[in-house]
C-alpha cells in the first residue's frame, strides 16, 4: 500500500473513479507501459511515423504510452507484430521492462537466455531480493507492480 500511495502522490499510478488504486487487481501490459512512460519521460508524444503494433489502434486509450515505451526501448511486442495491450503481464516481463528502464539491457549475461538473463540482472541490481523464488510466469497485480516500480526507483546503479 505504501508504494502504491507514494506512486499516486508522484502522479505515476492513478486510481479508479472511486479513488481506489485497486492494488489487488491484475495489471495489464498497457497499464505497465503507461506507468513506465510517466516515470521516464515528460510526455508520451510519439513519432507518428514509427512502428505500430498490429493490435493497438490510435483509438486505444494507451496508444501513445505504448508507442512511447517502445520508442524509448523499454518494451517489445511479440514476434507476430502484436502487443496484446489488455493482456495480463508476467513477473518475468515486468522485470525485463525494469532492467531496460535502468539502461541495463546491454549488460546481460550472454550465456543466459530470456528470462533468466533479465532475472539475474534484476537480482544483481537489487530490483528483487537476491534469494527470492517467485515464479516468473506469475501474473503481476497493481500492488506488486507498485512495489517493483518503487524498488526499481530506489536502485543505485
Amino acid at each position: 500500500v505504501y508504494a502504491g500511495n507514494q506512486l499516486r502522490t508522484l502522479g505515476i499510478l492513478k486510481g479508479s473513479g472511486d479513488g481506489s488504486l485497486q492494488l489487488e487487481n491484475n495489471i495489464t501490459r498497457a497499464e505497465v507501459a503507461t506507468i513506465m512512460v510517466r516515470i521516464l519521460t515528460e510526455s508520451p508524444v510519439v513519432n507518428p511515423q514509427a512502428k505500430t503494433f498490429s493490435d493497438v489502434s490510435a483509438r486505444h486509450w494507451g496508444w501513445e504510452y505504448i508507442q512511447k515505451a517502445y520508442q524509448i526501448g523499454i518494451i517489445q511486442g511479440y514476434s507476430d507484430g502484436s502487443f496484446a495491450p489488455e493482456n495480463k503481464i508476467s513477473y518475468a516481463e515486468v522485470l525485463t521492462i525494469m532492467v531496460n528502464a535502468l539502461g541495463q539491457k546491454d549488460n546481460l549475461n550472454p550465456e543466459m537466455n530470456w528470462p533468466e538473463n533479465y532475472i539475474a540482472k534484476a537480482k544483481e541490481l537489487g530490483i528483487v531480493p537476491a534469494g527470492s523464488k517467485v515464479a516468473m510466469d506469475k501474473i503481476v497485480t497493481r500492488g506488486e507492480m507498485a512495489l517493483i516500480v518503487w524498488d526499481t526507483i530506489l536502485v543505485k546503479k
